[in-house]
């Protein structure tokens, strides 16, 4: 199924990204559920799927996590179903990303869906992450507030955080099949089902300081070929007493911190971590060999899969591809290939890139990448 998005994306990311909230009637014109509630609900009885339900009932909040066997118990409206990733178990939500991409794959966080009975919702509260949230089936009713700071939240349960006091909404609407909310990290929302509906959140990643730097610190440990720089006292001949830490001392250790951090080459670290997948990828059962996969590239019943949650990137300077906390080399003879790569979205068939792949070092990369998990081959249904 095409998705396609009813957003000037320039303009968008001029006005809006980061900024203000939107409401974008008709994001998706006809727009047609990707998974039906059914399915939603029995894909959250697995083992290895991120679910919880929050329930209000008569101001009570409550939350339970999954896998769940039965949802009887939770009556029959006031209560939300949330699933994370769903991108990674149904590829028709996988697509959901797509119409998304003019913002950068390594931002992208996953889809959750929610389902919501009559009057369900979670409640007021700050998202730390930018989200696009879509309506499908059923409606909603949504407010939204401009962002604010030192918010005052309350935990009405230990696993649920809301807001404590009330916000003014700058957005006060119903949302129908096809409507679009986006909402910046630190804007006030609240949602409440009107009817039996779905959600799909795209949630966009953004680290914070402590977050995103203990990621480069931990993949700096990790690479053998980066001599990280050791701490060293300066020069003095009365440190004072062992137990004080005197301000000379101090400054000393935070410039060293600084000072490595800015010596060292960042960029690959990063790239790195930038390049990691949210949850571990699946791993194949078995490594595929060059000559299996040029025989594979023969016909068109092999298709050329992009393992849903796997991000491919290409370093500014097009050198080194990145995918799942690992780099490969780039030269300008595989170059448009990893450009390939890095766009494929939809299955294509091995044989469309039967060109590409005569040239060996294509072929050892994409077979690298198959082998860790990133591309998959996988028969075409008919």
């Amino acid at each position: 199924m095409s998705l396609t998005l009813n957003l000037n994306s320039h303009e968008f990311l001029r006005e809006a990204w980061q900024k203000q909230p939107r409401l974008i009637r008709g994001a998706f014109k006809n727009f047609n559920d990707l998974i039906e509630p059914e399915i939603l609900a029995g894909l959250a009885l697995e083992e290895g799927v991120d679910s919880r339900v929050i329930e209000n009932h008569d101001g009570k909040w409550n939350v339970v996590h999954g896998p769940f066997e039965s949802y009887d118990a939770f009556g029959e409206d006031g209560w939300t179903l949330l699933v994370q990733s769903v991108n990674e178990w149904v590829p028709e939500v996988q697509q959901l990303i797509a119409p998304f991409r003019f913002l950068p794959d390594w931002r992208i966080d996953d889809v959750m869906i929610s389902f919501a009975t009559e009057n369900g919702g979670v409640g007021p509260h700050l998202d730390q992450y930018d989200v696009f949230i879509i309506q499908g089936l059923g409606r909603r009713h949504w407010q939204v507030g401009a962002r604010v700071t030192n918010a005052n939240e309350h935990c009405p349960h230990p696993d649920l955080k809301q807001l404590a006091d009330a916000f003014e909404p700058i957005i006060d609407a119903v949302l129908e099949p096809g409507d679009m909310l986006y909402i910046p990290a630190g804007c006030p929302h609240n949602g409440v089902a009107l009817e039996p509906s779905l959600n799909y959140s795209v949630g966009f990643r953004a680290p914070n300081t402590a977050e995103l730097g203990a990621a480069t610190a931990d993949m700096l440990s990790q690479l053998n070929d980066i001599k990280l720089p050791r701490y060293r006292d300066a020069e003095c001949d009365d440190f004072g007493p062992a137990y004080i830490v005197d301000a000379e001392q101090l400054a000393h250790a935070r410039n060293f911190l600084v000072q490595s951090w800015q010596q060292l080459d960042l960029d690959h670290a990063l790239l790195l971590v930038m390049s990691q997948s949210k949850r571990p990828l699946p791993q194949p059962e078995g490594d595929i060999s060059p000559e299996e996969l040029l025989s594979l590239a023969q016909d068109n019943e092999t298709l050329l899969v992009r393992t849903p949650g796997a991000r491919i990137l290409l370093s500014p300077q097009r050198d080194m591809l990145y995918s799942n906390g690992d780099a490969w080399p780039i030269d300008n003879e595989l170059l448009p290939f990893a450009k390939l790569l890095g766009e494929l979205w939809d299955d294509r068939p091995v044989a469309e890139f039967i060109e590409q792949l005569s040239n060996k070092k294509a072929t050892t990369l994409c077979c690298d990448l198959i082998n860790a998990g990133v591309l998959d081959v996988v028969a075409q249904s008919d």
